[in-house]
């Protein structure tokens, strides 16, 4: 059978909103189709066991998926993209990591952080050349900004980019680059310097993958997501011209907001399909499987903690569809609101397949029972795009200098005024609880850093049970209601741990922690293996001298 003859001739009807309808222009409808194929070509076309032992997607995957639409999903149809909204991109996404998580991954990357840059800042030349090819498949988009000493601090890069007469000369080093060996353009943040030298700020470039200076490095061997080919890319005195900027100069940091910005619903669509699945499964397990009381689906445990895993899918449902319905309604996201959404989407998927793998038992440990391999892919979704912890801290930090978004969402949107006045008694007894301020400046940077993890976290959840319980007086189901209780619980326990300050800031220093865990060495001593593993050199004789 045939791509095409995958497709179905007409489009099935979507799932309900617990939303108001954005006008909709037939995206639903294409949503729908592709949908409908990457089901059948799950079927028959896709191994992820066989792809994760190779650590290699299957060949013909990339060009059946560009051919479906899979990497145009919001380009414009004039440039042979879907145009589908935001709700209908997350939707395909999850049902791509109900496929196979390694090709939803691909396709969640291309597709944010390679797609959206060039269709927001590239100019109508770049789009009419660059736009057609990547839409298809024909080529994968990237983006590199992550450097060896430059995480998440996109201002700590050294990439830099010299003014020279009709462009630009690049030298540095990404790492951690994802499609980096694979990608045919890959949007570049260096910092640009004018002909004399002097900084101009962060800059951003499209880069043909296969530019003389522009090399690839070794993949890395990762723990999952195997088949998600991940590079450090070496350049030297890559020459771009002028042309290659992605906006203006020193629009750098704006190019690669909305890229990891793109990122962070798609990312929340991904996990949606994750925990789905993996529900799906531990299900049918659980009505399956007979122990000593009855069928493990009738153990009073069992079902506590299928509870919470249904719950928190649909939270995660609800925050991924309110910031599609956001952007969709032309609504600007605020950055809190993108921070919860991949904060809690990423945690709570890792949660749901821990306790999945765990009541599956036996068989959950065993890597042919496909739960095993989502919860390896789904670890790195918690580091992916921004750690969890460095996510939370940044976001405290802000919260607790400037709360207005957080309080115009839950006071006023979502309606939640008695939530608001508990995260803000919260936030006064921690801020009381702090230690003395007379222990010194490391002591008080390390208390600073705990408070804006503590203040972080308590947004999100604080967040999350505001909108779920405004969902519930939207929809009044069964299933919202009972989600909206256990949000509220969520945010309770964690209410109740912060009002413990002793627990929360006592903790050793860092010299202590050194010392302690440098003593092990006398415990354990310090092994490191040195037996040599595959030869994998070109001999010497048939070398290039």
């Amino acid at each position: 059978m045939t791509v095409e003859q995958m497709l179905p001739p007409s489009p099935l009807k979507g799932e309900h909103d617990s939303l108001p309808a954005v006008a909709d222009t037939g995206s639903a409808a294409r949503a729908e189709r592709l949908m409908s194929f990457l089901r059948k070509y799950a079927e028959g076309r896709v191994n992820s066991a066989l792809m994760d032992d190779r650590r290699s997607v299957t060949p013909a995957a990339i060009l059946d998926l560009g051919k479906a639409g899979l990497f145009g999903l919001q380009v414009a149809q004039k440039y042979g993209g879907l145009e589908l909204s935001h709700a209908d991109a997350y939707r395909v996404i999850a049902q791509a990591a109900v496929m196979d998580t390694n090709l939803a991954l691909i396709a969640g990357v291309h597709n944010a952080i390679g797609v959206t840059p060039i269709r927001v800042f590239g100019d109508d030349r770049t789009k009419a050349m660059v736009l057609p090819e990547i839409a298809r498949g024909r080529s994968l988009a990237t983006l590199a900004v992550s450097e060896p000493g430059a995480g998440s601090n996109v201002q700590g890069i050294t990439t830099t980019a010299t003014a020279v007469p009709g462009g630009y000369v690049v030298n540095g080093r990404k790492c951690w680059i994802s499609l980096g060996a694979w990608a045919g353009h890959v949007n570049l943040v260096a910092k640009t310097t004018d002909e004399q030298g002097r900084p101009t700020g962060l800059s951003a470039f499209l880069v043909e993958g296969h530019s003389d200076g522009f090399v690839p490095g070794p993949e890395a061997v990762t723990l999952g997501m195997k088949a998600f080919p991940q590079n450090r890319i070496d350049i030297s005195n890559l020459r771009l011209p002028s042309e290659a900027l992605l906006g203006a100069e020193g629009q750098g940091m704006a190019v690669a907001q909305s890229a990891f910005y793109g990122g962070r619903g798609m990312l929340g669509g991904a996990c949606v399909g994750v925990m789905k699945r993996c529900l799906q499964l531990t299900g049918r397990f659980a009505a399956r499987r007979h122990v000593a009381t009855g069928t493990l689906l009738h153990n009073g445990r069992v079902q506590q903690i299928l509870s919470e895993c249904v719950a928190a899918t649909r939270a995660v449902e609800i925050l991924v569809q309110q910031v599609a319905h956001d952007l969709d309604s032309g609504r600007e996201v605020s950055p809190e609101l993108y921070s919860a959404c991949k904060i809690l989407a990423t945690e709570l998927a890792f949660r749901v397949a821990d306790w999945s793998v765990q009541l599956l038992g036996g068989r959950g440990y065993l890597d042919t029972n496909v739960i095993g391999q989502l919860f390896r892919d789904i670890r790195l979704l918690r580091i992916f795009e921004g750690a969890t912890e460095t996510l939370t801290v940044y976001m405290g930090s802000v919260i607790s200098k400037e709360p207005r978004n957080l309080i115009e969402l839950v006071s006023g949107r979502y309606r939640a005024v008695g939530t608001m006045e508990l995260l803000g008694k919260t936030y006064d007894r921690l801020v009381a609880g702090l230690p003395a301020a007379d222990r010194g400046l490391r002591a008080a940077l390390r208390d600073k850093h705990i408070l804006a993890s503590i203040t972080g976290e308590l947004a999100c959840w604080g967040l999350l049970s505001a909108m779920t319980e405004y969902t519930e007086h939207r929809t009044g189901t069964e299933l919202d209601r009972y989600t909206a209780f256990w949000a509220g619980r969520q945010l309770h326990d964690r209410v109740q741990q912060a009002g413990d300050t002793k627990r929360q800031f006592e903790v050793l220093d860092a010299a202590f922690l050194s010392e302690r865990i440098a003593d092990y060495a006398r415990e354990i001593g310090d092994v490191q293996q040195s037996l040599a593993g595959e030869d994998r050199q070109l001999d010497a004789l048939l070398s290039r001298p």
